[in-house]
């Protein structure tokens, strides 16, 4: 046999190494998986965190949003309220006073309307302010059902007026109508106030 004959590989290492290397690879991979897993794992905690500080941060600017728009409504309506009770006292003071006189003639009309209906009344005495005679006298003369005797009397208001039939009285007191409605007006102001602070 010569020396350059067949040569063959020596295996008595080899295993070894091969079997190193394929542990070494084994052990790789599971490190690798579990960095993967660990990284996977970190990146949906800080993906929750991130969605649970932002879900935050909208429900504190949607408060923050409800409480200005609460509060815009609080001053709207208190400024609207502030203009209603302007105008609704110069309507009462104002408007409405004007009003009554001019409607002091037809209520006394309607009332001896409803006495003629109810109770056959003949005749009525009507008492005024002085200031009312002159304006009602006309309008009473010549549309009254039955015939109307007109008399003065200084401590009766504008709005103001009794009648007196022969089975009976009436007060018109307009004035006291007048001042209802301006002490419910004023009530209510009063008490919206009151709430409000």
């Amino acid at each position: 046999m010569s020396s350059d004959g067949l040569k063959l590989e020596e295996f008595s290492s080899a295993p070894k190494a091969a079997r190193a290397k394929a542990v070494g690879e084994s052990t790789l991979a599971e490190a690798q998986l579990a960095s993967f897993d660990k990284g996977y794992r970190e990146g949906w905690e800080d993906a929750s965190r991130a969605h649970a500080d932002e879900q935050k941060a909208i429900g504190a600017d949607l408060a923050r949003a409800l409480d200005d728009m609460s509060f815009t409504y609080h001053e709207a309506r208190r400024a609207m309220l502030g203009e209603m009770e302007g105008l609704l006292a110069g309507i009462v003071g104002k408007v409405l006073p004007a009003t009554v006189r001019g409607s002091l003639g037809p209520v006394i009309l309607e009332r001896i309307d409803a006495a003629v209906k109810a109770r056959s009344e003949v005749s009525v005495e009507i008492t005024v302010a002085p200031e009312n005679r002159a304006r009602l006298e006309p309008l009473l003369q010549g549309e009254a059902t039955i015939p109307v005797r007109l008399a003065e009397e200084p401590s009766l208001a504008e709005g103001q007026a009794v009648l007196r039939f022969a089975s009976a009285e009436e007060i018109i007191d307009l004035d006291a109508v007048l001042a209802g409605i301006a002490e419910v007006v004023e009530g209510y102001f009063e008490g919206q106030a009151t709430r409000e602070g």
